[in-house]
């Protein structure tokens, strides 16, 4: 989809002001952009409550709003709640500055998207407290990353319920609320829409001012380089405190006329989306047959986002490049060498939280050539561990 939207960028430039090449608006977002964006979440967010330009704070880019979170609500050496596994960049985007670590939510198997996940987050914050550990918010991914997954809107209430319960902020990252496709061949149960935390009456299960959604341009518009980021808040104080420390999070004028130029185009964007929908299913479709073919399993539920959870236990090495033995993680790190090695990259599960060693996040969102190539490339090195019963 880069293709598409650097197409539609070129034939459709933005423009800037003299105004614009100063100060402008100051460094948390211009009033043009907040109406886009407010604009954008209304039309396919379906909000209970509409959100306004002044309910969204912006950055450059997520990992600032993370960032920005980690200085206004969590204190140095707090912590937040997170289920197993999830997304690569949250250590850095809480941890390298603001020094908030994350405490991880096990789930030994079972679903981690049911409503009754909200006992082992009980589990978690009870281990954590008896640690010492101040724990300040729950992060959810929704659509999950890196299982491909949308959480059912009674699991999202029993989560806004269990941090309304023990005053927990509740961050909603939902960065890939756009990338949903229809999954072929299709799951054994129809796959579970995305629901925003915003389209729920929230206000009946949580404190309106614990909820914030985070939201980018970087996945739905494969514009990861427009360095867009937002967070919509309803909650005087927090907005307050994130402007205070905005300073160092500014997206530059550029960056923002950029999404200006996306944002305010209403058709060019739904046009967008279903022909990404549309992409998105056909890759899928193409690794998910090449997965059976070879009889790896892989989650066939996921209809979110770029990627498949697949499990390769099977194939984990038990000797390394030297011939020593190997076992657990170091396996899972053996097996990653041998496919850069091959200038193939697949993300592991340790660098993930994965409760155990064996399971990769595959990225099916390349130009069709180039996923044929990388899984080639990634057969051939399992293959290979198979026939020499490495």
């Amino acid at each position: 989809m880069a293709p598409d939207i650097a197409a539609y960028l070129e034939s459709n430039p933005p423009t800037m002001k003299s105004k614009d090449l100063m100060y402008g608006e100051g460094p948390f977002g211009c009033s043009r952009l907040r109406s886009a964006m407010a604009g954008y979440v209304n039309r396919y967010f379906n909000p209970h409550k509409a959100v306004n330009p002044d309910d969204i704070y912006f950055a450059n880019g997520c990992g600032s709003v993370c960032e920005a979170l980690g200085y206004t609500i969590f204190d140095d050496g707090d912590a937040l709640l997170i289920s197993q596994p999830n997304y690569v960049g949250f250590p850095h985007d809480f941890g390298a500055k603001s020094r908030v670590s994350l405490y991880h939510v096990p789930f030994h198997g079972t679903d981690s998207l049911d409503p009754l996940c909200t006992v082992k987050y009980e589990a978690a914050l009870n281990s954590a407290t008896a640690a010492g550990i101040k724990i300040r918010a729950v992060l959810l991914v929704n659509p999950h990353n890196p299982l491909g997954l949308c959480y059912p809107q009674e699991t999202l209430i029993a989560i806004m319920r269990f941090c309304n319960k023990h005053c927990l902020h509740l961050i909603s990252d939902e960065i890939y609320a756009l990338s949903i496709y229809n999954p072929s061949p299709a799951p054994y149960e129809p796959p579970t829409p995305f629901t925003s935390v915003l389209s729920i009456d929230y206000a009946r299960h949580i404190d309106p001012n614990l909820l914030h959604v985070m939201y980018g341009l970087s996945k739905d518009f494969a514009a990861s380089g427009i360095r867009i980021g937002c967070l919509i808040v309803r909650n005087p104080a927090l907005m307050d405190a994130l402007m205070a420390v905005s300073q160092s999070h500014w997206p530059g004028i550029a960056d923002q006329m950029v999404g200006v130029k996306i944002l305010e185009n209403v058709e060019w964007v739904e046009h967008f989306r279903l022909l990404n929908s549309e992409r998105l299913a056909e890759r899928s479709a193409y690794a998910r047959k090449a997965f059976e073919g070879k009889g790896i399993p892989y989650d066939g539920r996921a209809n979110a986002g770029f990627f498949l959870w697949v499990d390769l236990r099977k194939w984990l090495p038990k000797v390394d490049e030297s011939g020593e033995k190997v076992e657990g993680w170091e396996s899972e790190r053996v097996l990653v060498r041998r496919w850069k090695a091959k200038k193939v990259i697949l993300t592991a599960g340790e660098d993930q939280s994965a409760e155990e060693p064996g399971f990769f996040r595959v990225v099916f969102s390349q130009q069709e050539k180039v996923l044929q190539e990388g899984l080639r490339r990634v057969f051939e090195v399992l293959d290979d561990i198979l026939e020499r019963h490495m």
